[in-house]
């Protein structure tokens, strides 16, 4: 069995972050309203004018996210535990679907919350690539995942010290029409909350970050949740990224970096708990779904 890993992708060196932005901005062309003569060009300004605006960001990281990385890691990892083979295949950072010469038999998006913005960007364009393929739509119900992100959590709030933790699970945000429309997106993570926070007797709530473009998108914000919680006389807030499954620019930049200086002004003792992708458990659940859909298939 042959196994492809699939994902929106991240720059993995500091030349490749404009090249991310554009082919990521060029293939959602028409949900950012640019379905008109010149796009091309007009997205190519844009992306270079994103990348002047990133790039620090990226540098203060080490310059490249280290996503894809730690992404072939699980690979590696699922494929020494099913004994399938497992290879990457990203959207718009490589290495790149188009690329690919390799026939495999089951996509597997490492989104475990389906969402038509993300999972389905991905499932489209290898149905463009390679045709119809046998794939798993979302994964976050996993018991063992479960107690991946639980654990998570557990550690950071060991870590931290805190003794009245108010927890934030922090969830990339999305604009607003594309829940209106019917995505599940939002629903889903409220779900997976649920599930997860069971385990702890924490007040909690759900914040969104990474809002990028114009009109309405899901909120609040995580600063604005940070204020909030400040008049309210909390004094140590945890947050735990709740949408992703590796480190990357949004977690080791806008969660630490920009909210940690938020936290900082605002004189809250902040904490984000990390994504351990080295865990076992991630692997061990990640390789469950798989062995299950090659069942079912």
């Amino acid at each position: 069995m042959r196994v492809l890993f699939t994902y929106m992708g991240a720059p993995t060196e500091p030349d490749e972050i404009e090249d991310f932005i554009f082919r990521f901005l060029y293939d959602v062309r028409y949900h950012i309203g640019l379905n008109v003569p010149g796009a091309k060009a007009i997205i190519k300004g844009i992306a270079k004018a994103r990348a002047r605006q990133v790039r620090g960001h990226y540098k203060v990281i080490g310059g490249k996210s280290p996503l894809v990385e730690y992404m072939m890691e699980i690979a590696g990892a699922v494929s020494e535990k099913t004994g399938h083979e497992v290879r990457l295949g990203m959207c718009y950072s490589r290495p790149l679907l188009e690329e690919l010469n390799w026939d495999f038999d089951l996509v597997f998006p490492l989104y475990h919350v389906y969402s038509s913005s993300t999972t389905e960007r991905c499932l489209a364009k290898i149905r463009e690539l390679f045709g119809e393929k046998p794939y798993v739509r979302e994964w976050w119900d996993n018991a063992k995942f479960i107690r991946w992100v639980q654990r998570n959590i557990k550690t950071g709030l060991e870590d931290s010290g805190f003794e009245e933790p108010y927890v934030i699970l922090s969830v990339h945000s999305l604009p607003k029409r594309v829940i209106d429309e019917g995505d599940p997106y939002e629903r889903t993570h409220r779900k997976l909350a649920e599930r997860v926070m069971k385990a702890f007797d924490l007040p909690w709530e759900i914040a969104f970050q990474s809002k990028f473009g114009r009109g309405q998108w899901l909120g609040p914000e995580v600063p604005e949740v940070l204020e909030r919680l400040k008049s309210e006389g909390v004094s140590e807030v945890l947050v735990y990224p709740l949408s992703f499954i590796v480190e990357n620019i949004e977690t080791l930049y806008e969660l630490d970096v920009e909210y940690g200086e938020v936290a900082e002004r605002l004189g809250l003792r902040y904490k984000r708990a990390g994504l351990n992708h080295r865990d076992p458990l991630l692997s061990e659940a990640v390789a469950e779904v798989i062995e299950n859909a090659v069942n079912e298939n």
